[in-house]
């Protein structure tokens, strides 16, 4: 993001200004703000950026953008400008710094997976070009158009996640980031509380097609129950569709998973051509976020023998899979980390990659609320107990108040334990941590198992 004075007229609609600009950041957080950044005052859910305006002052912000109605104060006048709506100008600075770009922009969108595979793209495109992609998980109305806005003027691949609870919220963040290239990984049951069945869910990811660029293309998961609605989708829009599984008409598919000399390969057929990949583990997930990363290579016209020179080095992100060591009272503990968040698809996922590990130690679950589930809570919550009644677990602790459900299936015929939150549950969690037990976490992130995880293991 490099924006001057002839930039921020064309945004703003102002013929004149004061002050000559110079921004090559923008922010939301006033504690993020310094030198040249421009400040937009938005309301959220839970504060309001016009409370933290002379902070913002003091950090030497450049220009600050408030509603029409804020009382501005005597000093740095010439830094205000006034708009109706401080979210609608930072979508409108998000869209124009869109336009300006030379790079290539993807949109990924799905039920989950998003941010995982966001890191894995933006861990391979790196290696061959400047590559940008959007911090953590900012996919709403206010992290995607952030995100947008500070765009490197340089960079060639840029990488966005859009997400969404309700029907239109794609739409809307798609019009905004315009994608060349838009993937859909999945469609589950996440936020269901807000629609009525998956097709609905299935209709409201595939508003990302709405605003792919003309010529544009779109990546579909082959293995997607919903795969043909969306094929259809796309087709009538004209966009190029390049479809990845392990489906055996997918352009790009898992020939086959080989485990030579303790090392794990992933044969992949791309298009007529075959690859062995070495890479770091066979996590379902991991594999399909792989696969899509190959299929976006490939695309681009990538040397993907540079590719395998660095899949086995790929980092898994924190709270997604990753092996966490901590030292407790003088010895290592070993906890898989899948604290990020949890729905239906994603929980059983992890659980099933936690029983296929090769360990001898015991393994012991932990598992919180799987939340915006909507009235088919409890249904999913009762369908948790049937993935974990046939595994090979020792010990089942559940955490939350929709856990009670499963709780109610398991405690006959699996050593179950039930708490009613993380307060009631963290004593026992310190208690129970034992150097020949592998732990796996897993919850939606208001549960707090991710939060009981950055304490300091005393």
């Amino acid at each position: 993001m490099n924006l001057n004075n002839q930039d921020i007229k064309i945004i703003f609609n102002k013929k004149y200004l004061k002050r000559n600009f110079n921004i090559n950041n923008s922010k939301i957080n006033s504690k993020e703000v310094k030198k040249g950044s421009i400040f937009f005052a938005i309301k959220g859910k839970n504060t309001d950026g016009h409370f933290y305006i002379k902070e913002v002052l003091k950090k030497k912000a450049d220009i600050v953008v408030v509603r029409n109605n804020f009382k501005i104060p005597n000093y740095n006048k010439d830094k205000f400008i006034k708009v109706l709506s401080p979210l609608k100008f930072l979508n409108r600075t998000a869209h124009y710094v869109r336009k300006k770009s030379n790079g290539t922009f993807i949109g990924i969108t799905g039920s989950y997976g998003k941010t995982t595979l966001k890191s894995m793209l933006q861990f391979f495109l790196s290696k061959y070009e400047k590559t940008y992609s959007s911090p953590k998980s900012f996919n709403n109305h206010f992290g995607l158009p952030l995100s947008l806005s500070n765009t490197p003027g340089k960079s060639k691949y840029n990488i966005f996640e859009l997400g969404m609870s309700h029907k239109g919220e794609i739409n809307n963040l798609s019009k905004i980031l315009c994608p060349d290239i838009g993937i859909i990984t999945n469609i589950g049951p996440a936020h269901l509380e807000n629609f009525n069945n998956l097709k609905e869910i299935c209709f409201a990811k595939a508003e990302i097609m709405n605003h792919i660029k003309k010529n544009g293309t779109v990546f579909l998961n082959n293995d997607d129950f919903y795969f043909k609605t969306l094929f259809q989708i796309a087709k009538k829009k004209n966009l190029k569709i390049i479809s990845f599984g392990s489906s055996f008409n997918s352009n790009i598919r898992i020939i086959k998973k080989i485990i030579k000399n303790n090392k794990n390969f992933l044969r992949i057929k791309v298009f007529n051509k075959n690859y062995n990949f070495e890479i770091n583990n066979f996590n379902n997930s991991f594999v399909k976020n792989f696969l899509i990363t190959v299929s976006i290579l490939n695309y681009l016209k990538l040397d993907l023998k540079k590719t395998l020179q660095y899949a086995k080095k790929l980092p898994i992100p924190a709270g997604r899979g990753n092996l966490l060591i901590k030292t407790f009272r003088g010895k290592k503990i070993s906890i898989i980390d899948e604290s990020y968040n949890a729905n239906p698809i994603s929980v059983d996922n992890a659980i099933n990659n936690f029983c296929l590990l090769n360990t001898k130690k015991e393994k012991i679950v932990i598992i919180g609320d799987m939340l915006e589930l909507g009235s088919k809570s409890k249904y999913y919550h009762q369908q948790l107990a049937n993935s974990l009644s046939h595994k090979a677990i020792k010990k089942i602790y559940l955490i939350g108040k929709e856990v009670k459900n499963t709780y109610k299936k398991l405690k006959q015929s699996k050593n179950c334990f039930l708490y009613k939150n993380i307060n009631d549950f963290r004593k026992k969690f310190f208690e129970m941590l034992h150097p020949n037990s592998l732990y796996l976490i897993k919850g939606s992130n208001s549960v707090g198992l991710n939060k009981l995880l950055s304490e300091d293991f005393k």
